[in-house]
């Protein structure tokens, strides 16, 4: 891992005592949390959303296998999500069921069940997940296209009880992606490379106080998390969390930017010999508050 980081960034990431964004995300890939297992699991993950914010934000799932059997392939409906529950990448959307005939899901299924995706990325939570697949309901636009993806990263600080979040919105992630940042305020910020981004504004959502508090809920306990959600035109349904977005290999605007992220991750429970409280974070722009 250490040698894909060098090749993105032209050196190796300080492990021992990580400061950016990118270097405590790949400490996680390393150490942790028993609990990230769990909620990367993307369907162990539908008990705790439910607990915590309510069933109502759970995409309708049709079924959960380690094998599509006739039975349950008879029994989908015309339009449908195939996902993988132990990883990245797994995900086909099915819009007309007769061009995805069982042999050809369950060879799909099979594939996606063999992959190892911690020998692939190195982030040991998902080591001890089950693979299993499991089909939702597909959600459309009224384009007919994927809803846009709206993802929450909620960052706590010991000193703060309310956590600091930004938005980032992914455009067309299946055709030509995009992504673009915002505040709790729906201003732009920069945070990546202008070569991701479009650069222009789109409404703000309805639902977006909604969803802040949902990000907040689900979140809550951990120093970050990234809360995955669909904003639909009249419902906001949960899409996953994630400890470790990008693997720690996040193309950020400039160094300044890694850094500005580095510092809003502050540990929960700091050692006794660390002082709690922390200065301010510097951001990366000039005209900051």
């Amino acid at each position: 891992m250490s040698f894909v980081y060098r090749r993105e960034f032209g050196r190796f990431p300080n492990l021992s005592n990580p400061q950016t964004f990118n270097e405590k995300i790949c400490c996680r890939r390393f150490d942790p949390e028993p609990v990230y297992t769990f909620l990367s699991d993307k369907y162990a993950v539908r008990d705790y959303v439910a607990a915590t914010v309510g069933q109502h934000y759970l995409i309708e799932c049709y079924g959960h296998t380690q094998r599509l059997t006739p039975k349950m392939y008879k029994q989908l409906p015309e339009s449908f999500v195939m996902k993988g529950n132990h990883g990245s990448g797994f995900n086909l959307l099915v819009e007309d069921k007769q061009q995805y005939p069982l042999q050809l899901l369950d060879n799909i299924g099979r594939r996606w069940l063999s992959a190892d995706y911690y020998a692939a990325s190195r982030e040991s939570h998902y080591r001890e997940i089950e693979p299993q697949l499991l089909f939702e309901k597909l959600l459309l636009d009224d384009q007919g296209r994927p809803p846009m993806d709206f993802k929450f990263y909620c960052f706590r600080r010991p000193d703060r009880y309310a956590p600091e979040i930004y938005i980032e919105v992914v455009q067309n992630r299946f055709t030509d992606f995009a992504v673009d940042y915002y505040d709790v305020d729906w201003n732009l910020i920069e945070v990546v490379q202008d070569r991701f981004t479009t650069g222009r504004r789109i409404p703000k959502p309805e639902q977006l106080d909604e969803a802040l508090e949902v990000a907040r809920k689900l979140s809550e306990g951990f120093d970050f998390a990234r809360v995955d959600l669909y904003l639909t035109a009249g419902r906001i349904y949960f899409g996953e969390i994630t400890f470790t977005p990008t693997g720690g290999l996040k193309n950020f605007r400039t160094p300044a930017h890694d850094q500005w992220w580095g510092q809003l991750m502050q540990p929960l429970r700091p050692p006794v010999d660390t002082p709690a409280s922390h200065g301010p974070i510097d951001m990366p722009w000039p005209d900051a508050d």
